[in-house]
């Protein structure tokens, strides 16, 4: 397998050509001493031939280090196991830790992520969500408490909690940073402030109304209706993205304080860590989970002892604000766009390669009527040149209909500079243009039976079940034009 490199705005692998991901977030959410799901040949087998050849492999820190110092040798013999077959079926993993609300707390509450030994909740107790799992990022003492505690690199047992997270990264570095199959390191899942969660919330509900009240953007008549007849849907559609991001502009503040006091020194520190047992892997810059709605964020790029790190890149996250709820049938692609185009500017000032790092969000993967919203969202990512992972694996999805959104068309690894790719409207054709280097070969992933037409030569580099291929183009030096017809 190719090592995958940097350069500029693009992930590049050992001959240059641009390397575009497309693949599937895989979690572990549940405690036990073996990874959760059994990623063995079979399933391999069906990821690549669906065109996937990257995973984000969330593990949680209470599985790996469950007491202070000891890491559980039986768990990571399970992850050097999928490290093992994803080398074999060339598929990339990006080493996710993974958190939601910090922690599990023993069950209560919805979240996953620290060991108990690392909730330093100042007695709080956590308590069960009423409405939706995050409500205790704004509002749960105990999870503010948790993560003021991590940021400050408050002591447990005479170590600061930072010093002992780093300590697990560094582990997980020397043990995997050799690996072919190693895209990365996700050093910390949508980071929250902690205690002034609180106050941002009480500033975006205060913005809200504002903007109800006095917003041009906003027809005022529409929310009494809706109100009225009790329409959940034309309520959500009074506040399409442009609005959403009028509301959330007003908490900029405040994430920017946290980003460049708490987070970007967090980064740079876990990154020079790393960078002390091996110099291979790409670290990912995640927003923070405010960020998700758009708030702007503001972290530097990572810095390993005083100097830019030039393996790096940014994994935005992004849903509908109906996310996580019955109302998710309702999601609004608009909003979601406008989220991601806050996200675009990000990366443009952090100049470094995106990858979407979550997105989806439908909690049955067999349902299939939110199919046109993923698809636009999809023709999204394409017109940025952004690889995605999908949010997420169930454990039986390679046969399912969610394929057939997913097991999308794409170009793999590109000889030269992508100009632009993606599918026509009626989805019957697919273009790739770039100004190829005329000496190594372009990769396509074809997720049907397609013809051909391009000014090089093209070969099936390798066939997949229903008629999926990889393409192989060689084109000379110049301008190239690549179109596929599905049959």
């Amino acid at each position: 397998m190719d090592r995958i490199s940097v350069d500029q705005m693009n992930f590049v692998d050992s001959v240059g050509r641009t390397r575009i991901f497309n693949g599937m977030n895989i979690d572990d959410k549940l405690i036990g001493d073996v990874f959760r799901y059994n990623l063995d040949e079979d399933f391999f087998e069906k990821y690549v031939s669906n065109g996937f050849n990257l995973i984000r492999l969330a593990v949680q820190w209470a599985n790996i280090e469950p007491c202070p110092g000891v890491y559980n040798e039986t768990y990571l013999m399970s992850i050097d196991n999928i490290f093992r077959l994803a080398e074999r079926y060339g598929v990339y993993i990006l080493l996710d830790m993974h958190q939601d609300l910090f922690s599990g707390f023993n069950g209560v509450g919805g979240g996953d992520g620290a060991p108990d030994w690392a909730c330093l909740t100042d007695g709080i107790k956590p308590k069960p969500y009423r409405f939706v799992w995050a409500e205790a990022y704004m509002f749960g003492k105990w999870v503010h408490n948790c993560f003021d505690h991590f940021w400050n690199n408050d002591k447990f047992d005479g170590q600061g909690l930072q010093d002992r997270y780093t300590d697990l990264w560094q582990m997980l570095a020397s043990r995997y940073g050799e690996s072919p199959a190693l895209f990365g390191y996700d050093l910390f899942n949508e980071p929250a402030p902690g205690s002034s969660a609180k106050k941002m919330i009480l500033r975006l509900a205060l913005s809200g109304v504002r903007q109800a009240l006095t917003s041009k953007k906003i027809k005022r008549l529409s929310i009494l209706s809706a109100l009225f007849k009790k329409d959940s849907k034309l309520l959500l559609d009074s506040f399409p993205g442009d609005v959403i991001r009028d509301i959330v502009n007003k908490i900029d503040k405040y994430e920017k304080e946290f980003d460049l006091k708490y987070y970007s020194p967090f980064l740079n520190k876990i990154a020079s860590s790393i960078r002390k047992v091996t110099p291979d892997g790409i670290f990912v810059i995640e927003q923070p989970y405010f960020c998700n709605i758009g708030v702007r964020f503001s972290a530097e790029p990572i810095e390993v002892n005083g100097k830019r790190e030039p393996l790096q890149c940014f994994a935005p996250h992004a849903y509908d604000i109906t996310v996580d709820t019955p109302l998710y049938k309702y999601a609004d692609t608009g909003r979601v766009k406008a989220f991601f185009n806050e996200m675009r500017n990000s990366q443009l000032r952090l100049s470094v390669p995106a990858i979407v790092g979550e997105w989806g969000g439908c909690s049955d993967n067999k349902d299939t009527s939110w199919f046109g919203h993923a698809d636009e969202l999809l023709d999204y990512f394409d017109s940025n040149q952004w690889g995605q992972l999908y949010w997420d694996y169930h454990g039986d999805d390679m046969d399912a209909p969610l394929m057939q959104m997913l097991g999308r068309t794409y170009p793999v690894a590109v000889a030269g500079d992508i100009l632009r790719y993606g599918r026509d409207s009626g989805h019957r054709t697919f273009t790739l243009e770039y100004e190829s280097d005329g000496v190594n070969e372009t990769v396509i992933y074809a997720h049907c039976p397609c013809t051909v037409n391009c000014n090089g030569k093209a070969r099936i580099i390798k066939s997949y079940h229903d008629g999926a291929s990889l393409i192989g183009i060689e084109a000379g030096k110049g301008k190239t034009a690549v179109v596929l017809t599905f049959d």
